[in-house]
């Protein structure tokens, strides 16, 4: 079977995008273009199958380099019935819709004192026991540590950051033969490349979904941790939480003291702490090759 379709047999996404072209294209004359697929399939893997060689120029619409090859390995996979309505691979799933709404929902708590009383006595009938056995600056270290963790974790499963390279990639290659066309005089390259240049340029910009994506369930996780927190801090129930600490060289602190404009000790002391531990955690991941 033509090696450029190995791709294909290692990816399902891949596979699921290459039907709904194979399904676009004989439901017409054999070609297609972007417009027939928009919405349809992740504009990411319309790129993939692109490079990949699947699916190839042809004019000013392309067609797919050997559709029975092509069919017969989806048929193999059992993907060639593939619904070429279904929502568009990768895109917003109900429940990334609904983290959507709720991580807003959290946002806007913040800033009503009745919001953020609710959801810091909510939280704290399950992170009250903890506060109760560690000291505050242990108790903020360590959600700290676990919101950058998980925040990692969310951003490399829902994020690809090798899609994100190979779509930079692809521009920078047109560009670098857009140039050469035009100083060879070569109009008709020039039309064609311009053609390709506008059709990544829509696709970076879908980019921006996915990276709105993984941003929505991560407030919802580190939301209520930080609402509960600035609960903690100053509620006066909350006699577990005390008012300073001494720390050695840097003597008595006051946690709810400002630091920073309107940045308390301890909200500073949790977003460094946070920003230092996202960046050990990815370092680690990168190196050991996890989430990649």
């Amino acid at each position: 079977m033509d090696s450029s379709l190995d791709a294909v047999r290692a990816d399902d996404d891949l596979a699921v995008a290459l039907a709904v072209v194979l399904d676009r294209a004989e439901a017409g004359d054999g070609t297609v273009a972007w417009t027939d697929l928009r919405g349809q399939i992740d504009p990411v893997e319309w790129g993939r199958l692109l490079d990949h060689g699947v699916v190839v120029p042809a004019g000013d619409r392309f067609v797919v380099d050997d559709p029975t090859a092509a069919r017969e390995l989806l048929a193999q996979r059992d993907l060639d019935d593939a619904d070429p309505d279904a929502p568009e691979t990768g895109g917003w799933s109900r429940a990334d819709k609904l983290a959507g709404v709720g991580a807003l929902a959290l946002m806007a708590s913040y800033q009503l004192p009745g919001g953020r009383e609710l959801v810091g006595q909510s939280v704290n009938t399950v992170l009250g026991p903890l506060a109760a056995q560690l000291p505050f600056v242990a108790t903020i270290t360590l959600l700290a540590v676990v919101t950058a963790l998980a925040s990692t974790t969310i951003r490399r499963r829902l994020q690809s950051k090798e899609r994100m390279e190979r779509l930079k990639t692809r521009l920078t290659d047109v560009r670098e033969r857009l140039d050469d066309a035009r100083e060879r005089g070569d109009d008709e390259a020039v039309e064609r490349l311009r053609a390709e240049q506008q059709e990544l340029m829509t696709q970076q910009l879908s980019m921006f979904k996915h990276m709105l994506r993984p941003m929505a369930w991560t407030v919802l996780v580190s939301a209520p941790i930080f609402l509960w927190l600035s609960w903690l801090a100053v509620a006066p129930a909350a006699a577990i939480a005390p008012t300073a600490t001494v720390f050695p060289m840097l003597g008595r602190i006051t946690w709810t003291a400002k630091l920073i404009g309107p940045l308390h000790v301890w909200t500073v002391w949790y977003i460094a702490t946070s920003m230092l531990s996202g960046l050990t955690i990815q370092r680690t991941m990168d190196r050991v090759g996890v989430g990649s």
